[in-house]
């Protein structure tokens, strides 16, 4: 109903074929299965998960399924309806709600749908593009990269993250990536121009906005508030930094583009580097990071349990004391939690040959030969 109120260019709505609710979920059986135009989709409205297909003449529930559903094709019969209706049953029973912190999800009501499946009927060739936008902007995206096997699903593989002018950025999230870059999708500039009008209806919102667009269209798929139930984690964490500041305007909207995400993901200017006792340098332990968190959340895992919390925040501390230098170095030693901290400005770096923000860093810290801060829990 929204997207159609808005009439917005270049957005299909996949056509849905029937709804049902919890009192008519009984119509479920094998003539009302297959009565329906196929290629289809089974899916319920207030849950992740439960998404069956049932594609020439055969049924598979292939994500997020109850244990005894079958996940690999089975033939459309009596059979097939049982299992149907099962996982309907399920899923229309279900208070999505109680399982994490996604409390909307109690403010829906139970729906099963029927849809289009445009995967398999060819109108695209990925599964879902994810679009996050902040305060109504477009910022990144993701889209699945890896080629499903015999078996596979595009919601099981690996994806690549992008900024709006098709660009890779280095974040992850939930899934491993690819090495290799693809092909910017046909639809592209149409995505990106719906994503804007879309973003209209946010202003004041961190969205996930999913649609379909491996082909030549743009077909939506769903808004998501709660990206994976806010189990997972961006890398690197000032992704999530980037999508708070943009709600709370902490950045003025008119530097906000492409540019400027790449800038903040790639920025290498926060640097740990690690040391042994007798001085030598500890390259797994050595990084370059785009954020204070990023490099605290690193530091943060050599130590134990009862120190993180520590560490994290006089690493933190320390972090705020450097913010204004071009170039922040953390030289750790020995156990990691004794370290030394230091920024290097503009007519420091020119006296340092090498590129390389950890070499520079190495040098500044032979050059100072400083006091080391010790944390003691």
């Amino acid at each position: 109903e929204i997207l159609l109120k808005e009439n917005i260019p270049n957005l299909n709505v996949i056509p849905t074929f029937a709804v049902l609710d919890k009192g008519n979920i009984s119509l479920v059986t094998l003539d009302f299965m297959k009565s329906i135009p196929q290629p289809y989709i089974i899916k319920a409205t207030h849950v992740s998960g439960g998404v069956a297909r049932v594609y020439n003449n055969t049924y598979s529930c292939f994500k997020y399924c109850g244990d005894k559903i079958p996940l690999s094709p089975i033939p459309l019969d009596e059979a097939a309806a049982r299992y149907a209706y099962a996982q309907i049953n399920e899923d229309i029973n279900l208070d999505y709600s109680s399982l994490g912190g996604e409390l909307q999800y109690k403010y829906i009501t139970p729906h099963i749908i029927f849809e289009e499946d445009i995967i398999s009927g060819g109108k695209t060739n990925t599964d879902v593009t994810f679009w996050w936008l902040s305060g109504g902007i477009p910022l990144f995206i993701s889209q699945q990269c890896g080629k499903p096997l015999e078996g596979e699903h595009g919601f099981q593989k690996e994806r690549i993250f992008v900024d709006t002018q098709f660009r890779r950025t280095p974040i992850m999230f939930n899934r491993p990536t690819c090495a290799d870059m693809v092909e910017k999708p046909k639809s592209w500039e149409k995505q990106l121009e719906v994503m804007k009008r879309l973003g209209k209806l946010f202003p004041r919102e961190v969205i996930r906005i999913d649609v379909y667009g491996g082909g030549d269209e743009v077909w939506f798929s769903e808004f998501t508030f709660t990206t994976a139930g806010c189990w997972r984690t961006f890398q690197p964490i000032v992704t999530d930094g980037v999508l708070y500041a943009v709600q709370y305007n902490k950045i003025p909207r008119e530097v906000i583009n492409a540019d400027f995400i790449q800038k903040v993901l790639r920025d290498d200017s926060w640097v740990s580097v690690s040391l042994d006792n007798n001085g030598s340098h500890l390259t797994e332990y050595t990084g370059v990071h785009p954020s204070p968190v990023d490099l605290c959340s690193r530091l943060q895992e050599y130590a134990d349990k009862a120190m993180k919390e520590t560490l994290f925040q006089s690493c933190i501390e320390e972090a705020k004391r450097l913010s204004s230098f071009p170039l922040r170095c953390i030289v750790t030693h020995n156990n990691r939690l004794v370290y030394h901290s230091f920024g290097l400005v503009a007519n420091e770096l020119d006296r340092v040959s090498a590129n390389d923000n950890v070499i520079v860093c190495l040098e500044g810290y032979r050059r100072m030969q400083g006091q080391f801060i010790i944390i003691d829990g």
